[in-house]
């Protein structure tokens, strides 16, 4: 399977201040023979968090271990993520505000000091680790402690990329993919993948299936037609879920919590809070209120088009 994440920060695109500011540390770190600053990114889902963690161990030419927040339960579980590790040793963290309150507070040792602490008995007794870096992941960081944040030395906040730079993104893809697909046609994946790369990515693959399957031209018009008439992708890159979102609010006139809309479209808090609102909140299409979220004129407007 052909990869299309970028391997080093040189090939990748936006987080132009972030890019600067690892590879200054990545440099500084390698240099002094020292383990970079532990790393917490944050943003939404599919901005390249786990691509940079992997360019990040492939930079600092460390093995990477990757594991899941909300497998950090106990102390049992950090021990088993962090003793027989290699020497220079990367740990990703992915989802890492669902570690385990028992669990963050024996990593704190670990992220301070690089000391695993752990009973035997009724005493307590510390291993000393190699040289680590851990590199969390989150899509809410303010579910985080804040002593938890405040240990990680590098702490960055993804954002969602612009136009030229989806545009880029997906051109670099489309070439890896042997893809024939004029320029007004990736310009219609790049408005409707919610300027965010995998989604672009998501699409562009699917897209080379209606071309090598069936035969299709990847013109414009036949990709605006594909992404809408089989994926219900409108022109914004809105998805059933988010129209659905948009109408329960216009129906509703007035402020509604976030709870309230996840119940009545019949989906997790979470999916609204990580997968929906985000991108509407940026497209304009919503607003937050103290009493909750409001649909927008643009909003009205763009459930009227659809």
């Amino acid at each position: 399977m052909t990869s299309l994440r970028p391997q080093r920060l040189d090939d990748y695109i936006g987080q132009e201040q972030i890019k600067d500011i690892l590879k200054t540390a990545i440099e500084a770190a390698k240099k002094l023979e020292e383990s970079l600053d532990h790393v917490l990114l944050n943003g939404p889902p599919g901005l390249g968090k786990t691509t940079l963690a992997r360019i990040i161990a492939r930079e600092m030419k460390w093995s990477m271990k990757s594991v899941i927040g909300g497998s950090l339960r106990s102390d049992r579980d950090v021990r088993s993520m962090t003793l027989g590790l290699s020497k220079r040793s990367i740990i990703f963290v992915d989802e890492i505000h669902r570690v385990w309150a028992p669990a963050q507070e024996v990593l704190y040792p670990v992220l301070e000091d690089g000391i695993y602490h752990y009973k035997l008995g009724q005493s307590v007794s510390e291993v000393k680790l190699p040289p680590i870096t851990v590199i969390g992941a989150t899509t809410h960081v303010g579910q985080l402690s804040r002593p938890f944040v405040d240990r990680f030395g590098l702490q960055f906040q993804l954002e969602y990329y612009s136009e030229s730079e989806m545009y880029k993104i997906l051109s670099i893809s489309r070439d890896k993919l042997e893809m024939t697909i004029g320029q007004s046609a990736l310009m219609e994946v790049t408005f409707r993948c919610r300027a965010t790369p995998r989604i672009g990515n998501r699409i562009l693959k699917r897209l080379r299936d209606y071309n090598v399957a069936r035969g299709i031209e990847l013109s414009k018009a036949n990709v605006s037609d594909i992404l809408w008439k089989k994926f219900k992708l409108d022109s914004l890159g809105l998805l059933p879920l988010d129209r659905r979102v948009l109408s329960v609010m216009d129906q509703a006139g007035g402020p509604l919590g976030i709870e309230s809309i996840a119940a009545m479209v019949g989906e997790a808090v979470e999916t609204i809070q990580d997968g929906v609102e985000p991108y509407l909140l940026r497209m304009g299409l919503i607003v937050r209120h103290p009493r909750g979220r409001i649909i927008t004129k643009a909003g009205i407007e763009h459930l009227k088009d659809v």
